[in-house]
């Protein structure tokens, strides 16, 4: 490092069980290519205890906190601090690993950091066993991030089953150098077919030719030009932008809550008669 320069924080955070899984790894790696003026910081979100959202809204009054005694403000005030975050989650099941959905279900309760998180740098690495296999899970960590404010300036998968076995595939050493220097630098270039507002992967056809991201909104037009097929895309998605998510945190969501109040006596009738005492199955106490 060098003397009188500005050191940057990397947090690392790393969704993998596994000691020095492929994820974790490549994070190390990614983190290596910002340059020597950074200090990397790491957090295993499996290590952390975060309990599920109780959906109670008590989090959207002004001031309020959520009720659970966990780390979820730790995470939040760890966050805050870093100046950029590298997210590194295994494919599960087509799926990103469990804990990150738990982290992503606590979103209203983390909207509280929107500010101080909005436009904070980061990169998303994904791994998968099987090539093919990889499912959604690339597009749910973008579409968790996005939710929070984070400027996401790459996000890639990686095949890998073994642990270490990422670093067999000469390819890989360049493509996780261009992430590291993407975090602080310029953000990699979205390849055509990914949506170009938010990343994702995935796309709805509700009608013939017209492709619609299902996270962000963003459309796209299928033509044939020269015999090929052609993405053309319309105006930008706007679900998280940083005035929509001001809206629905701040505003749509609260209305919500005051709606309930004020009609709690018109819902608890509704409710009424599915009161009844069916046998739920509980696991017993002393396991």
């Amino acid at each position: 490092m060098k003397e009188g320069v500005d050191i940057k924080s990397i947090l690392g955070l790393v969704a993998s069980q596994r000691n020095l899984a492929n994820g974790e790894i490549l994070l190390k790696e990614a983190a290596a290519s910002c340059g020597e003026d950074y200090k990397l910081e790491l957090i295993r979100l499996p290590d952390l205890k975060l309990e599920p959202c109780l959906g109670c809204y008590t989090c959207l009054g002004p001031g309020k906190r959520c009720p659970l005694n966990d780390d979820l403000y730790f995470l939040g005030n760890k966050i805050k601090a870093a100046d950029g975050l590298i997210l590194a989650a295994p494919c599960y099941f087509l799926g990103p690993a469990a804990i990150t959905k738990l982290w992503s279900d606590r979103t209203i309760a983390l909207s509280q950091f929107l500010e101080e998180f909005w436009d904070k740098p980061m990169t998303i690495i994904a791994t998968a066993g099987i090539k093919g296999w990889e499912g959604y899970s690339l597009s749910a960590l973008v579409a968790m991030m996005k939710f929070l404010g984070f400027r996401i300036q790459d996000a890639r998968m990686f095949i890998g089953a073994l642990p270490g076995e990422v670093l067999e595939n000469p390819l890989i050493e360049q493509q996780i150098k261009e992430m590291g220097q993407a975090l602080f630098g310029t953000a990699s270039k979205i390849e055509d077919g990914k949506c170009p507002t938010c990343r994702s992967e995935i796309w709805k056809f509700p009608q013939p030719g017209l492709a619609v991201c299902p996270l962000c909104t963003q459309e796209a037009v299928l033509e044939m030009r020269d015999g090929k097929v052609k993405w053309v895309y319309g105006p930008a998605g706007k679900r998280f932008e940083h005035l929509d998510l001001e809206y629905h945190f701040r505003e749509f969501l609260p209305s919500k809550v005051r709606e309930y109040i004020d009609r709690r006596k018109e819902f608890a009738r509704l409710r009424k008669p599915y009161e009844t005492k069916e046998n739920w199955f509980k696991p017993p106490a002393n396991r």
